[in-house]
C-alpha cells in the first residue's frame, strides 16, 4: 500500500502510544487479521488495496500503512462470513497448532467469542504487557466490566471501526428543538456537567404527544411524538435505558475472582419505574424501526432512541439537522455515562492463544492507538455522512458515547435467565421480584461454571 499517511486532525492529551511502545522490528513477518463478519457489507474492517475517497476505506488504509512502516511488519485481513464460520475456524486452527491468524475482529454472541472463550482458544488480553486495556483507545467500561481475576478475553475500541456503529444513543431533531423551546447549548451542557439524567429526558418530552390526525388515538405512522423508541422488549433496545442508567445486570466480587448478580435492589426499582413511565404510560410508539425512523425522519419526534448506525443507514435524506445525544444517567451522582452497546455487532477484538506475543500485542496496540488519535476525529464525518455542516457540540457528544462503552457478563451470559427476566419486567406488567425469583438458583450454577472456565483457561 502507499499514500500520505499524515491525518489533518488528532485528538489532544494522551501522550504518543507508539513512541512508547518502542522500536520493534519484526522483519515483514505477517500480521493476519481474521475478520469473523455477519455483515461485511455494513461492519467494515476491511480497507481496499488503494485509497478510494471512502472515509472507512481511507482511513484504514493510511492507518495500516504507517504501522506496517513503523513496525516493519505485513498487515494482511482474512475475511469470513458469517461471524461463527470464522470464529469456528479459529478455533479449528488454534487447536490445530495452527497459527494463521495474529487477531480476530468479530461478535460476541451468536457461537462466536462468547462462546470460544470457553475452549481455551482465546489470549488473556490482560496477560499481553503491550496492551494498555484502559486507556482511551479501548473501552474502560469493558475491562471494569469483564475483567475476573486478571483475566480477559476480548474487548472493543477504536480499532474496528464498527465500534462507532454499534452504541445506543438519542438523536435530537434540532429544528424541532428550536420551536419546543428546547436550548441545544444548554443541554449540550448539562451533558458536560454529568446531569444529563432520565429525568431531564422526561421534562423535555412530557406532554409533547400530538394527534395530529384527529383520530383520537396515536398513530405511528402520522402523529408526533415527543420520543420515538421502539417497545418490542425481546430486542436489545430498551435495556439500554436502564443499563446506562447504572443498573447493573452483573458485578465483579469484591476480591476481583467471582460475579454476583444484584439485579432486586432499591436503585432497580427505581429506575424501571422511570422507564416504564418513560415509555409505557406517555411515550409508546409502535414496535417496528421503520416506523421509529420514519416519524424522525419526517420531523414527526423531537427524540429518537436508537444506534448510532440510523445516522447513515436510515437518516442520509432527512432534511431537518439533528444530533446525537450520550443515553441518559440514572441519577447525577452515577460515576459516568454508559453507552450499551451491540454484542452483534463485529467489532470485538481477540487474540488467539497460540499468536506471537509481541507481534500480536505491539501491534494491536499501535492499531488501536493509531485508531483512537487519527480516525476517532474523522468518526463525525462516518457517522454523519456529512448530513449536517459540523458542529463542535455534536462532535462532543458523540465522542463522550464513543469513550463510554459498556457491557457485562449477564448480558452477554444470561444467567440463568435473568436478563430475560428484567426485560419482561420492563416491556410488560411482570413485578421484578417474581420474574427472578425462578431464575436464581440456575444463575448461580451458570456463573460457577462461567468463572471456573474463565479463570482457568
Amino acid at each position: 500500500t502507499s499514500g500520505d499517511t499524515t491525518p489533518a486532525e488528532e485528538t489532544t492529551a494522551e501522550p504518543d502510544r507508539l513512541d512508547e511502545l518502542g522500536k520493534h522490528d519484526f522483519g515483514g513477518k505477517k500480521f493476519t487479521i481474521l475478520d469473523a463478519n455477519d455483515h461485511p457489507d455494513w461492519h467494515v474492517n476491511i480497507h481496499g488495496d488503494s485509497l478510494n475517497g471512502d472515509i472507512v476505506n481511507d482511513a484504514l488504509y493510511e492507518r495500516d500503512l504507517a504501522i506496517e512502516d513503523r513496525f516493519n511488519v505485513d498487515i494482511d485481513y482474512v475475511q469470513m462470513t458469517n461471524a461463527k464460520t470464522g470464529t469456528d475456524a479459529l478455533k479449528k486452527g488454534v487447536l490445530a497448532g495452527d497459527d494463521e491468524y495474529t487477531m480476530c475482529i468479530s461478535t460476541i454472541l451468536g457461537g462466536t467469542l462468547g462462546t470460544i472463550v470457553s475452549d481455551g482458544v482465546l489470549a488473556n488480553l490482560c496477560d499481553n504487557e503491550y496492551l494498555s486495556l484502559d486507556k482511551s483507545w479501548w473501552s474502560y467500561l469493558f475491562k471494569k466490566n469483564l475483567e475476573l481475576d486478571g483475566k480477559m478475553y476480548f474487548t472493543t475500541g477504536d480499532i474496528s471501526p464498527t465500534m462507532y456503529q454499534m452504541p445506543h444513543c438519542l438523536y435530537l431533531n434540532t429544528k424541532l428543538a428550536e420551536d419546543y423551546q428546547v436550548d441545544t447549548e444548554a443541554l449540550c451542557q448539562l451533558v458536560r456537567d454529568g446531569k444529563w439524567t432520565l429525568d431531564e429526558l422526561i421534562s423535555r418530552v412530557n406532554g409533547l404527544n400530538q394527534d395530529l390526525n384527529g383520530d383520537g388515538k396515536m398513530e405511528p405512522t402520522e402523529d408526533f411524538f415527543g420520543l420515538a423508541l421502539n417497545t418490542n422488549s425481546t430486542q436489545n433496545n430498551l435495556d439500554s435505558f436502564v443499563v446506562d442508567a447504572g443498573v447493573t445486570l452483573s458485578n465483579i466480587t469484591a476480591d476481583g475472582k467471582g460475579i454476583e448478580i444484584d439485579i432486586m435492589n432499591e436503585y432497580t426499582l427505581k429506575i424501571l419505574d422511570k422507564v416504564k413511565n418513560l415509555y409505557i404510560e406517555k411515550y409508546k410508539f409502535g414496535d417496528q424501526w421503520e416506523y421509529i425512523n420514519s416519524a424522525f425522519k419526517e420531523g414527526r419526534a423531537l427524540f429518537m432512541y436508537h444506534m448510532t448506525e440510523s445516522a447513515q443507514n436510515f437518516l442520509r435524506d432527512m432534511e431537518d439537522d439533528y444530533m446525537i445525544l450520550p443515553m441518559p444517567k440514572g441519577e447525577v451522582a452515577q460515576d459516568d455515562y454508559h453507552s450499551y452497546v451491540n454484542a452483534w455487532a463485529d467489532a470485538f477484538v481477540a487474540i488467539p492463544t497460540n499468536a506471537d506475543n509481541e507481534l500480536a500485542g505491539v501491534v494491536t496496540e499501535a492499531l488501536a492507538f493509531w485508531s483512537w488519535k487519527y480516525i476517532r476525529p474523522k468518526s463525525y464525518e462516518m457517522t454523519y455522512k456529512l448530513k449536517t455542516a459540523r458542529n463542535d457540540n455534536s462532535a462532543e457528544m458523540l465522542d463522550i458515547v464513543f469513550s463510554t462503552l459498556c457491557l457485562d457478563f449477564n448480558y452477554i451470559y444470561d444467567f440463568g435467565g435473568t436478563f430475560t427476566a428484567l426485560r419482561s419486567v420492563i416491556g410488560g406488567d411482570k413485578e421484578l421480584a417474581s420474574a427472578l425469583a425462578s431464575k436464581m438458583d440456575k444463575a448461580n450454577s451458570e456463573i460457577e461454571k462461567l468463572v471456573t472456565s474463565w479463570i482457568n483457561e
